[in-house]
């Protein structure tokens, strides 16, 4: 096992001179780094972490989109052995407010705003503290860990900023700070959605990171000539992890793309010769765009969709396999090879990465039954969660998916136990979209299902019985869920009905399958 510090040394000293990262804005990439670059770049980080005052253990939140800095700054956090906790910039004021403090970020870097998006207006609305501190000093009662923020553009009152932080710390110094690191040691606190309304934060360690980062690669077969398509956030465990690290892990190229539409990224696919393609909800508009049959795109590795929509973006010859995870498992659980035959890569989702155990209860041969986990890639735990509520007496997660391994002892997925709906690659808890439109004057109750799409894997749908005297469109509902609500967690479906109609178990309770049911043959048809 190593720390991510040692793991990024050692994918430098490779090949220091070839080309690490590059990064656009939308189709044209403004800035590049070579793998030695990218090394030093992080030790600056590092340092001008240090004299900010963080060190190991620290818990360091980052607000940042696809950009450049994103990567030279985590890994600056982790070479000092602090927590990194990447933050979403999808999302709204209390979201961002629940994660600053359950996660307790003592020093957070922020973009002040980003297209619509004004960061630094949500921050001052949740600290209006902020204003009147010194930088450095701040003291919020609502977030009394937070003591310093640091802008990597602009300027504000209260807070320092990227560029002026100094970077004096001399390399032994440094040197000495990083062998202090273990890859026990905490690396990252990773929000996701479960079964409950507010986000859990995933805590992994160094090494499990590591381990998974080099699984990853080997799986999808990710060498040197290869490069990943960076659309997905690297504030998400699918950007910073399958994406990421399991990229330089295999030696290959990292093309950040900062904003998505399907113009932007066919140029930048083509021009940059991306070979590798995880996440499937921009597939759409990709294949849709006029322009997508001229196009010449290398795209050929990755993880799968279905099979036909697979084979239309990235052709009959493609290697993408099929994989099983999520943030709890640094991603990958399972997967098949690059190089193994279509039936497995398309009928199944592989075997265990290395060291990686599944069980399936109850066991029966050929019978699905919930899939249990563990191994060298499973997660500490839930930060602020006793682990006897979270592992069982065996060390084993409880995933809330249904599935079997097969007599070959590959591993096929069958469904959900949990309410938990999959859409675009992130999870949405059923439960907090319920709890925001029940906040709705009109609403009586709701009830939110996912509904089966095939690019997106599911689209949030949700069932609202109004007040009697109540009255909202579903167009209102959307736009009051839009308020409190990231965009992908806003229902694409809303469906008012009477009280009567919702289907329900002999004990009353409405029945979440049938309601999924009815939710597919409503939203059959519609443009989403």
């Amino acid at each position: 096992m190593e720390t991510l510090g040692a793991f990024l040394d050692a994918a430098v000293a490779r090949a220091p001179a070839r080309e690490a990262l590059a990064a656009a804005p939308r189709a044209e990439v403004t800035a590049r780094l070579g793998w030695a670059e990218l090394r030093a770049a992080s030790r600056e980080a590092a340092k001008k972490l240090l004299a900010a005052g963080a060190g190991k253990g620290a818990r360091v939140g980052l607000l940042c989109t696809n950009r450049l800095e994103w990567l030279p700054i985590a890994f600056g956090a982790l070479r000092l052995g602090a927590v990194l906790v990447p933050l979403s910039t999808l999302w709204k004021r209390d979201e961002l407010a629940h994660a600053l403090g359950h996660a307790d970020v003592q020093l957070l870097v922020m973009l002040d705003r980003f297209l619509r998006h004004d960061y630094l207006a949500t921050l001052r609305d949740i600290v209006p503290e902020l204003a009147g501190a010194a930088p450095g000093a701040l003291r919020s009662p609502r977030l009394p860990a937070l003591r310093r923020v640091v802008l990597l553009d602009g300027e504000a009152p209260g807070c320092a900023r990227w560029g002026e932080l100094p970077a004096a710390i001399d390399d032994p110094f440094l040197d000495a700070v990083e062998r202090a690191v273990s890859p026990v040691d905490w690396a990252t606190v990773f929000f996701t959605s479960g079964t409950t309304a507010e986000p859990k934060a995933v805590v992994h360690a160094h090494g499990a990171l590591a381990t998974a980062a080099r699984g990853i690669g080997e799986r999808l077969g990710i060498g040197p000539d290869d490069a990943w398509w960076g659309h997905l956030p690297l504030f998400w465990s699918g950007g910073f992890v399958l994406g990421a690290l399991a990229t330089l892990a295999g030696g290959g190229r990292i093309v950040l793309q900062e904003v998505v539409d399907a113009a932007s990224a066919l140029e930048l696919l083509e021009r940059e010769a991306c070979t590798i393609m995880a996440g499937w909800h921009q597939a759409g508009p990709l294949l849709e765009h006029p322009e997508f049959a001229g196009c010449r795109l290398r795209l050929r590795k990755g993880t799968r969709a279905d099979p036909e929509l697979t084979a239309r973006l990235l052709g009959p010859d493609h290697h993408a396999v099929g994989c099983y995870g999520m943030s709890e498992t640094a991603t990958f659980v399972s997967a098949a090879r690059w190089d193994d035959s279509e039936p497995i890569r398309l009928g199944t989702f592989g075997r265990p990465l290395e060291g990686m155990e599944i069980r399936i209860e109850p066991v029966a041969a050929g019978e699905a039954g919930e899939i249990l986990v563990r191994g060298p890639t499973l997660m500490e735990g839930y930060y602020g969660v006793p682990r006897a509520t979270t592992f069982d007496a065996e060390g084993f997660f409880r995933t809330g998916d249904l599935g079997f391994v097969d007599p070959a002892g590959f591993l096929h997925f069958t469904g959900r136990l949990k309410d938990v709906i999959k859409t675009a690659g992130v999870n949405v808890a059923a439960s907090e979209v319920e709890a925001v439109l029940r906040r709705h004057p009109a609403v009586q109750a709701a009830h939110v299902v996912g509904v089966r799409h095939p690019t997106r894997g599911e689209n949030v749908a949700a069932f609202v019985v109004l007040q009697a005297r109540g009255g909202a469109t579903p167009e209102e509902l959307q736009g009051f869920c839009g308020e409190s609500l990231a965009s992908y967690k806003v229902p694409r479906h809303v469906f008012v009905v009477a009280e009567g109609d919702l289907p329900r178990t002999a004990s009353g309770k409405v029945e979440k399958a049938a309601l999924r049911r009815l939710a597919e043959t409503r939203a059959a048809g519609t443009p989403f």
